[in-house]
């Protein structure tokens, strides 16, 4: 009687919630929801990161939406300061081809390898370091995953970081790839958060690890997967069109043992008196195979928040209008990931370390305020964009600075060329259609100029 009781009254509470997705029911059953937070370290096992990995080495569509992400979020140009002093902008350009302290990678792919890293394994470690033998600026940037993190250090830390009340103070990072060597023990050493960057976006307040990215489309992508191998399987098996004897007695005719003889297409054996012969016929797989995939990859595409069309590479049913609508989206969450994750988390902290070393090494100036021009993604038409352009600068909405270092350039680099080519244009007297002083938008001849006006 009491446990009949109670089961009644905790049904009259659950029916009493105010949210329907708060309450219980047959439908919300299964719906066991744990109320951890983001601040175990639990909430980025390693297993989770393990399989994003895997999933970015080995599936397709995984590698196609990371790096379509990587690529607009930071692009070829990549995420590049703007300054008014142009010594300071040619000391930064000098340092940008040597800031990898390996060697290898330049500002461009370095910032690449690190918009990649943290869609994928979730968050990744900048280590800044002082390179006593360099000729230039001695600035160098190391890129770590967050495999290099030592999460057993938890006396007095949280899972290989240090904090100083709210603020973090440092992390434990082992000095080589833990995987180089599984059997090797290597001992953790501290790097303080002056000479450590940590790039991550933290899915919730008081996050202490990031996660993968890929973690809402994980399971789609795996299962997807593997409903495409089924399907080639089944096409393989189909395409055989094989035989199988039956025999009255049982016995396998077409082996000396009773094995299961090998699938060939086209391949038979002669039958015995009494035999008979099945051929396979295994099922299609269907008229609702192609739009499956399609509401799978749109699914992984929302998940990852990035246009079907750019996973999928399928342009069959894009238009104009849907084409462009889809960009437009794409590029507000990309200039988030620019300005809301890239600038100042790696961008800006990597900037004042590298101000206040030129200054103190009288390479530049002074220290001055910085702005940060990311790259800015294409639109469908090019055409209709740079007049959008041209009508915004005419409006003084925004400047020829703007626009010419958005697609990665100087305006001052741009006059000199453009102020060259004219000048050696008009040595050898040649009249171009790109030439606005000569001609007019139309291909006509402009009008003489007569004390600077028009006549």
């Amino acid at each position: 009687m009491f446990t009949r009781a109670t089961n009644w009254l905790r049904s009259l509470i659950l029916r009493s919630v105010l949210w329907d997705a708060a309450g219980g029911g047959n439908r919300l059953a299964r719906w066991g929801a744990p109320a951890s937070g983001p601040a175990t370290y639990h909430d980025n096992p390693i297993q989770l990161r393990a399989r994003a990995e895997d999933q970015y080495r080995n599936n397709p569509w995984a590698r196609k939406a990371v790096n379509a992400i990587r690529d607009a979020a930071w692009g070829a140009s990549a995420i590049n300061p703007m300054f008014a002093n142009k010594v300071t902008q040619e000391a930064w350009k000098r340092w940008e081809s040597s800031c990898d302290a390996a060697g290898r990678l330049d500002w461009c792919s370095l910032g690449a390898m690190v918009v990649q890293t943290v869609i994928v394994s979730g968050e990744a470690f900048i280590v800044l370091s002082l390179d006593p033998n360099a000729k230039g600026h001695p600035l160098r940037l190391t890129v770590l995953g967050p495999e290099f993190l030592d999460t057993s250090r938890v006396d007095g830390d949280t899972y290989g970081i240090r904090y100083d009340g709210a603020r973090e103070a440092g992390y434990w990072l082992f000095p080589r790839h833990p995987g180089l060597q599984p059997m090797a023990s290597f001992e953790s050493v501290f790097v303080p958060v002056e000479n450590c960057l940590r790039i991550a976006r933290d899915i919730a307040p008081g996050a202490q690890h990031g996660q993968s990215w890929l973690a809402p489309v994980l399971l789609p992508l795996r299962e997807l997967n593997e409903y495409l191998e089924s399907a080639l399987v089944k096409a393989k098996v189909a395409a055989l069109f094989a035989g199988f004897v039956r025999t009255p007695d049982g016995s396998n005719p077409m082996l000396n043992s009773d094995g299961v003889p090998v699938l060939e297409p086209g391949s038979m054996t002669r039958l015995r008196p009494s035999e008979e012969v099945e051929f396979s016929n295994p099922p299609d797989v269907g008229i609702s195979f192609d739009p499956f995939v399609r509401a799978q990859l749109r699914r992984i595409a929302s998940g990852l928040s990035i246009p079907y069309e750019i996973l999928s590479g399928d342009l069959s049913a894009v238009t104009f209008a849907s084409g462009r609508h889809g960009l437009l989206e794409y590029r507000r969450t990309m200039e988030s990931i620019q300005y809301g994750l890239m600038v100042p988390q790696f961008c800006a902290p990597v900037m004042r370390r590298w101000l206040a070393i030129a200054a103190a090494l009288e390479m530049i100036p002074a220290e001055e305020p910085i702005r940060w021009i990311a790259p800015n993604l294409e639109m469908l038409d090019p055409r209709v964009e740079t007049l959008a352009q041209i009508q915004r600068v005419r409006a003084g909405f925004t400047s020829r600075t703007e626009i010419v270092a958005a697609a990665g350039w100087r305006v001052e680099d741009i006059d000199s060329e453009i102020a060259a080519d004219n000048s050696r244009a008009d040595g050898l007297g040649l009249v171009l259609d790109s030439d606005p002083r000569k001609t007019t938008l139309q291909g006509q001849e402009q009008p003489e100029q007569q004390g600077g006006q028009a006549a």
